[in-house]
């Protein structure tokens, strides 16, 4: 249940905003610089502006942003969560494909030594080294940026994604949200609800609510590439109400497999919506 604006899950304590930025007419600023930038926005980018600096400020204190941080933010907007997280002191880089918006960001924090700007495509460009992802992403996206974080060398993250991405990602084996996502996530990382966002609390609107979730990574020792584990993976969950066996079988048919390799293979009876990545190693 979403109240007002967010619903705060356990542990989640409001922080004290600066009493400037907690006063500002967001939602008429957002608005406003829409106009004079001539945006468009689009529904197929998913660009939807936060204008709660409420929600803003409970994100950046649940990232636990110090000044030794180096942060990334993917998809700068019109820069109200690069305000709040620039007045931490943390070197912020963010990078926001839409030029309009890169020029607008550009100039606003240009007197600002600790904030980059970089005008690419984030799934394109090489992201930093070490860094703490902070971030409201493109719901258009937001799936293949949250599969580059499990490949990058990313500690931590802190993304606002659609609500129903959310639910995949946390998904348990079994779960009608049980997915491909489920097990990437929880291969490479602990993922954790942090909190809920109504629609109200972007300009246009989104016909989603969102969700704020907490990525910590693991640290992995893979025999494979990751390459060949996702495409392994994929192929599973085409099928993924069909038996291990089965499914398996049809994958390596082209191959020479000798006919007892069955009798060592574990949880071969199971359904794929029904294995952990536990069970799968």
């Amino acid at each position: 249940m979403i109240l007002k604006n967010i619903t705060f899950l356990p542990g989640v304590t409001p922080i004290k905003d600066r009493i400037e930025d907690r006063l500002k007419d967001w939602r008429k600023d957002t608005i406003d610089n829409i106009k004079k930038l001539n945006l468009k926005t689009s529904k197929s980018k998913g660009q939807n502006f936060l204008i709660r600096y409420r929600v803003v400020s409970q994100i950046v204190e649940n990232a636990n942003v110090t000044k030794e941080d180096h942060i990334l933010e993917i998809g700068g907007g019109l820069g109200i969560l690069t305000e709040a997280l620039a007045i931490t002191g943390a070197k912020i880089t963010v990078i926001e494909k839409e030029k309009k918006l890169a020029d607008f960001l550009e100039n606003k924090f240009k007197n600002k030594d600790n904030v980059e700007i970089i005008n690419e495509d984030v799934l394109n460009v090489k992201w930093p080294e070490k860094v703490k992802i902070v971030a409201n992403l493109p719901y258009s996206i937001s799936t293949p940026i949250i599969e580059k974080i499990m490949h990058n060398n990313v500690g931590e993250a802190y993304i606002m994604i659609q609500r129903e991405v959310a639910l995949r990602c946390l998904a348990e084996p079994g779960n009608e949200n049980y997915s491909r996502l489920s097990l990437l996530c929880k291969t490479h990382a602990k993922i954790s609800r942090l909190m809920d966002i109504s629609p109200e609390s972007f300009v246009p609107k989104p016909k989603v609510n969102s969700t704020v979730i907490k990525i910590i990574k693991r640290k992995l020792d893979l025999k494979n590439e990751h390459e060949d584990i996702e495409l392994l993976i994929r192929n599973l969950f085409i099928l993924k109400r069909r038996i291990l066996r089965s499914v398996i079988r049809g994958y390596l048919k082209r191959k020479n497999v000798s006919k007892g390799i069955w009798d060592d293979c574990p949880y071969s009876e199971e359904r794929i919506n029904e294995l952990s990545i536990f069970k799968i190693d």
